[in-house]
């Protein structure tokens, strides 16, 4: 990782106060077995867009540090929020290189591009990964049920597979993490362009 500038540390700042300030508010949708569908990763989201890779993995592992201090579902919740927005992140970031869009060139044709290929790659990674923590890691340790036992109660609870139950949600908030994250993030930029560097 190279040194950051003040512009960026000052974006991120900035970003991860509101993103905590997101999680302390109530303003969001629980899901039957923990997961929160809300707005606290859309700042981290608009923190990568204006700085970058690196600094978008800065503010997601800030965000982690943060959480697991404010957060009433502690280290877990952190976890697991940080590791999702990661994946969102690795999702942008994959579709930015392979459609070389940049903000300072994209039109909406390059927009819509460049955000729907997100969204997809996002959700491609995401939502395994997050089966698969909610499985083996997450659900066992929040419901202090036997692993065996996890299916099994969170398919009672909603009345749809297990893989529907955790990737059903997970692809909800992604689209609240991409797509608010970007309509958020470009009349920022026509406000204050040298954000961008």
């Amino acid at each position: 990782m190279g040194r950051m500038n003040s512009r960026e540390i000052a974006v991120i700042g900035i970003m991860l106060g509101l993103s905590l300030m997101f999680e302390v508010l109530p303003l969001d949708m629980p899901t039957v077995w923990g997961m929160k569908i809300d707005l606290v990763a859309v700042p981290i989201i608009m923190a990568y867009l204006l700085t970058g890779f690196e600094g978008g993995l800065t503010a997601v592992l800030l965000l982690f540090v943060g959480l697991s201090i404010i957060s009433s579902a502690s280290w877990l919740g952190a976890m697991m929020k940080a590791t999702a927005t990661f994946a969102v992140l690795l999702g942008l970031e994959i579709s930015r290189r392979l459609t070389n869009f940049s903000f300072e060139r994209a039109d909406r044709s390059a927009l819509i591009k460049f955000s729907l290929l997100a969204y997809f790659i996002g959700i491609a990674i995401r939502i395994p990964l997050m089966v698969a923590l909610n499985y083996y890691v997450a659900l066992e340790i929040w419901l202090g049920l036997p692993r065996e036992q996890v299916v099994q109660a969170v398919e009672h609870w909603t009345g749809v597979p297990f893989w529907v139950a955790i990737g059903l949600p997970n692809a909800i908030q992604s689209v609240i993490d991409v797509f608010v994250g970007l309509l958020a993030t470009i009349p920022v930029l026509k406000r204050v362009p040298y954000l961008l560097g």
